[in-house]
């Protein structure tokens, strides 16, 4: 507990997705304790904190390696070595991008989003004895890499197709170290890994949905540095750690700033609340043009009213000072003009979740998102969006998930020149 409360101690004062511009930056599964309950949702991921699966439980690539050398060197170690491949097509409304929404982004077209090779040693959190691990997820190659590349990490393919980016590209998504400190119930992380913000995450397995909803787009994907989670009884649990700022990896764009935050949970794993931040300077680096300085607050409920039904609040306030040169548009949605001064912006994400079956979930997601002055999506105004759709598990590896979505911006005319977006995506996550 003592090494979260000096973590704490060191706190320091402190993405825009453009109308043609893609953002720099946007998680690999969500891997704080102080997030909400997710509901049981059917999947069969391992926790990080749970040991090396059994043979019967691993995928195709440990099924291949079981029984020779190196595969039972793998399982004496703990290590496991899995991937992931997700694409999808999504019909659309729009002629050609569906943005701001997004990592689906492409209209009328197949898209693949990612190829991920995962190589993890999980920590045990029951052992008596301290342990260690360690997680690597990349993405090779996938289109979702525009999304998620931190700033000062092979950032330079976002202006490799004549100063824009190309459609793939690569991201080490996710790389830590990680001990389990039994005496204290705390668990470190030293590296770049998902941010504790938001329920949603760039891996696909971890998502009720094709699309993200458009408050976790704008908002923080990764951090890079240290982090301890400290499990004060069976009800708390805490997380403080020293960033470099959100989607940057340290360089001159980083800058020191804290990361944090509180859970309860109930006795019987039914309800939990969470409360968590991310503070620093808050301030745009108007020399680098960079804007991976900026504060959020978050407040994450979930609850099961049945058995099967799940309910998820996830609420999120952001803001950022002295932002000079940054270009959005008028409210016509097609005039440009130059951004200087504060922004904030906001969302409130509700979630309905029924799970019918342990192969099958649907989920209902009504989202409203204040971009009120457009600084993160290039244009203002407040969305909405509504977002039905499934998740079906035909194997342990191979999962379907369609959906129907429509967004509306009732002030600026923010998708293609239109104020509102219909789309219908499926895609399919195959787990190797």
């Amino acid at each position: 507990m003592w090494l979260s409360w000096c973590l704490s101690s060191a706190m320091v004062a402190g993405q825009v997705v453009g109308a043609e511009t893609l953002p720099t930056v946007s998680p690999a599964p969500r891997i704080v304790p102080v997030q909400v309950t997710q509901p049981s949702l059917p999947t069969d991921q391992p926790k990080e904190e749970e040991p090396a699966p059994a043979s019967g439980d691993k995928q195709l690539l440990m099924e291949l390696l079981d029984g020779t050398r190196f595969g039972q060197r793998l399982d004496r170690n703990g290590i496991v070595i899995k991937g992931l491949t997700n694409g999808n097509f999504t019909a659309s409304t729009a002629p050609k991008t569906n943005l701001p929404m997004a990592m689906n982004y492409q209209a009328n077209q197949f898209l693949l989003e990612q190829n991920a090779l995962i190589i993890e040693k999980a920590i045990d959190s029951s052992s008596d004895e301290f342990n260690w691990g360690f997680k690597s997820y990349n993405i090779l190659p996938g289109s979702d890499y525009r999304f998620t590349l931190s700033n000062n990490l092979a950032d330079s393919q976002l202006r490799m197709n004549n100063g824009l980016p190309n459609t793939y590209g690569v991201d080490p998504t996710e790389f830590f170290v990680q001990g389990y400190l039994p005496g204290l119930q705390t668990d470190v992380k030293v590296g770049r890994f998902a941010t504790i913000l938001c329920n949603e995450t760039i891996d696909p397995t971890g998502n009720r949905l094709v699309s993200r909803a458009l408050t976790f787009m704008n908002n923080p994907f990764t951090n890079s540095g240290a982090i301890a989670t400290t499990k004060l009884n069976d009800n708390w649990s805490m997380a403080n750690g020293i960033v470099a700022g959100n989607d940057v990896f340290f360089g001159p764009a980083g800058n020191p700033a804290y990361i944090g935050g509180i859970k309860w949970e109930g006795n019987e794993k039914n309800t939990s609340l969470a409360f968590n931040t991310t503070l620093g300077s808050a301030q745009f680096n108007q020399y680098l043009a960079t804007n991976n300085q900026y504060d959020v607050f978050e407040l994450l409920l979930s609850h099961n009213i049945t058995e099967k039904l799940n309910y998820t609040l996830d609420v999120m306030y952001s803001l950022q000072n002295n932002i000079a040169g940054v270009s959005i548009y008028e409210r016509d949605g097609t005039t440009s003009k130059s951004f200087e001064g504060n922004a904030t912006w906001y969302g409130f994400i509700n979630y309905l979740t029924y799970t019918w079956t342990d192969s099958l979930a649907t989920t209902a997601r009504f989202e409203v998102f204040d971009d009120n002055k457009g600084y993160r999506t290039g244009f203002e105004g407040i969305y909405t969006t509504y977002t039905l759709g499934a998740v079906y598990k035909f194997t342990d590896g191979l999962w379907l998930r369609p959906e129907f979505r429509y967004d509306y911006n009732g002030t600026t005319a923010a998708y293609s020149g239109e104020n509102g977006l219909f789309t219908a995506a499926a895609d399919f996550i195959i787990r190797w």
